[in-house]
């Protein structure tokens, strides 16, 4: 009887409001759950119902639910899933990690890069490219990516041991560069090294001198390599590792005083001969700004040796030099490949 008396009360009350409050088109805040990670992000998508559908399906799921409340069903939780694995210690985890890295010696691909990243002339502003290149790896320190649209060059990335560089050719035509290790590369927001870093392919040595903290989540193993810094520890890398492959899915740099520098969210595994190979990456810059670059890797090659030419610091004749560890001095390309070629 309770049943039958919520169903008709609801039922007249939704015959005087359906026309007007459902037929609207409204914007629906949803939570999307990132794969990797399992962190919820708010996005927004307009949704538009026909008016038949508003006045009959709608109401008819509302007036169902009221009838289970009456009843007496009210909502449950679900059983908690399961965690991903057995339990693993730090020691397992980080063996399997290392194994895995050091199947990795070199990677030769093909990659589709979008690269948003701020205007040098317009603070505030940004620039965003989408392009087709090449990402080749060589370790342990040798990183080249490059991107072109129509066969004409917009950017190259490079770095070997000894230098690091970065020239954008639209609107600027410019070579930033500096030292490995040097205090240009600590300040550069769009630093090669960091993004050797967060690609995570190379095996994980912790010091018996730095602390570490390991935390066990459902879905994921966290590592927290740390340092002192003012007399407290702060984090220098934190990575996620999926529970159920042990391959890393989210890695965040941070610098010496434990502020966050990069995160990057490692997507999509592709197997490749014997050996899962993350082939889609989206990773974040910050400093005085912020840079976006995603990466999404095809016909990738580990049995296939890039070419060395590529990690050579060469800029092209006529565009503008700033070396980052000089300060504001700005050099001719042509003066700056004379005091490469002599070294």
């Amino acid at each position: 009887m309770r049943v039958a008396q919520a169903v008709k009360v609801l039922s007249r009350s939704l015959a005087r409001q359906s026309h007007v409050s459902l037929r609207a088109v409204g914007l629906r805040t949803h939570r999307a759950k990132n794969a990797a990670t399992g962190a919820e992000t708010p996005y927004a998508r307009r949704v538009r119902r026909p008016a038949a559908q508003c006045n009959v399906v709608v109401p008819v799921g509302i007036v169902a639910l009221a009838a289970l409340l009456a009843a007496g069903c009210g909502p449950t939780r679900g059983p908690l899933a399961a965690p991903a694995g057995p339990q693993l210690a730090p020691a397992e985890v980080l063996a399997a990690h290392n194994a895995w890295a050091d199947s990795i010696q070199h990677i030769w691909s093909r990659t589709a890069v979008s690269l948003v990243m701020p205007r040098t002339e317009s603070r505030g502003e940004h620039v965003r490219y989408d392009t087709d290149g090449h990402l080749f790896l060589i370790k342990p320190d040798r990183l080249f990516l490059h991107g072109q649209v129509v066969g004409q060059e917009v950017f190259k990335m490079g770095l070997d041991p000894e230098r690091f560089w970065l020239w954008v050719r639209p609107g600027t035509n410019t070579v930033w560069t500096g030292r490995r290790g040097g205090e240009g590369e600590r300040r550069f927001l769009l630093s090669p090294a960091d993004l050797l870093a967060v690609l995570g392919v190379f095996p994980i040595e912790l010091s018996p001198d730095e602390p570490a903290a390991f935390d066990t989540q459902p879905a994921q193993y966290v590592l927290t390599e740390q340092r002192v810094f003012a007399g407290e520890k702060v984090p220098v890398r934190r990575i996620w590792f999926d529970r159920r492959t042990l391959r890393p899915v989210r890695i965040d740099l941070f610098d010496e005083s434990g502020v966050r520098v990069a995160v990057a969210e490692l997507m999509r595994y592709e197997r490749i001969g014997q050996v899962d190979v993350c082939t889609t990456y989206r990773v974040r810059f910050y400093g005085e700004d912020e840079v976006d670059l995603v990466l999404q890797l095809s016909d990738v090659r580990l049995d296939k040796a890039p070419p060395a030419a590529v990690f050579q610091y060469k800029p092209p004749p006529g565009v503008r030099v700033e070396d980052l560890d000089a300060g504001p001095t700005v050099r001719d390309s042509k003066d700056e490949s004379k005091d490469m070629d002599s070294k």
